[in-house]
């Protein structure tokens, strides 16, 4: 058996030199589908010994990688967020600034809006609620609207009732007058309480001024009172009982007529429903008014508004 060849002479594992692994050899540690071997590359272990002789370094730099990468994305999602937050207060500034302009230009005259009200047949004022007035002052705005049309409701019937009672009755015991009374009542109190207190309430929702809220309570004090003055008509001396249609008119209304009676009986209802709502609207619009810290806003106001008139006086007393 000397003469023959040993098959298992070759022993890998028989060389001496521990050096040179078999582990290093890159044909022994990739395989493919094609050589049976992998194509994906291994990572090759350091040559160094056991782990920890050289303190791991041959791993140290693929954390460390994975750290400044980290680290950098950081920075550069903060750098985005610093520059939309920049643009975004530049766009804040740029709108404010427009919204000065178009204030100044409303002032002037400069931008007046288009007139649509009452109809665009015969437009003589601008009105737009659902555009102009805040979503939180819309339904206050509208109660306040609703309440001016139901006031020019009354305002036609008393004339109406007013002229029926001259029409059949007479015009003795004053009725000639009281029908003139109603005709000025209607003639002047429609634009009056569209300029005293309906605007005012408007553009003190638009403009949120704290001065044109107190003008308007104090015009719509004077509107409540008429209400509930025409609602009674009282028969007091100096007073013309027949210009308002109301309850205790109604009683005299009917000794003469029961159709005239009626008309003023349907008037002073009106005017009783008309002071009613005008109640609520007063305490939605001051509700609001004083939770919205209008109150302080107020004094603010007013002291400002006396600085700047003692300011003024002193400048031109100086001049």
């Amino acid at each position: 058996m000397s003469g023959r060849s040993n098959p298992f002479s070759d022993n890998p594992f028989a060389s001496t030199s521990l050096a040179t692994s078999p582990f290093e050899d890159p044909a022994e540690t990739s395989y493919s589908p094609h050589n049976g071997r992998s194509s994906v590359p291994v990572v090759p272990v350091a040559s160094g010994g056991a782990w920890g002789a050289n303190n791991g370094s041959a791993f140290d730099s693929v954390p460390a990688t994975i750290a400044v990468d980290r680290e950098a994305g950081s920075i550069e999602a903060l750098k985005r967020v610093e520059t939309l937050d920049a643009k975004e207060k530049a766009l804040a500034a740029k709108e404010a600034e427009l919204k000065r302009w178009e204030a100044d230009l409303r002032a002037t005259g400069g931008l007046k809006p288009k007139k649509n009200w009452p109809s665009r047949f015969c437009p003589i004022a601008h009105h737009d609620i659902a555009a102009e007035v805040p979503a939180a002052m819309q339904g206050t705005v509208s109660k306040a609207y609703y309440s001016y049309l139901f006031l020019v409701l009354c305002m036609v019937f008393n004339f109406f009732g007013s002229l029926m009672a001259l029409c059949v009755i007479g015009n003795a015991d004053g009725r000639l007058s009281g029908w003139f009374l109603a005709c000025i009542y209607m003639v002047a109190g429609v634009p009056i309480a569209w300029w005293a207190w309906y605007r005012r309430l408007y553009n003190a929702a638009i403009k949120d001024r704290a001065v044109t809220y107190a003008w308007f309570f104090i015009a719509y004090l004077i509107h409540i009172a008429f209400c509930v003055w025409s609602a009674i008509a009282p028969p007091l001396p100096g007073a013309n009982a027949w210009s308002h249609t109301g309850f205790i008119a109604c009683v005299r209304a009917f000794n003469a007529s029961k159709f005239v009676g009626v008309l003023y009986t349907i008037g002073g209802v009106l005017w009783a429903l008309e002071s009613l709502w005008s109640l609520w609207v007063l305490k939605t619009v001051y509700t609001n008014f004083r939770g919205g810290g209008g109150e302080a806003q107020l004094r603010r106001e007013v002291a400002q508004s006396v600085a700047t008139n003692a300011a003024a006086s002193a400048f031109s007393s100086r001049v």
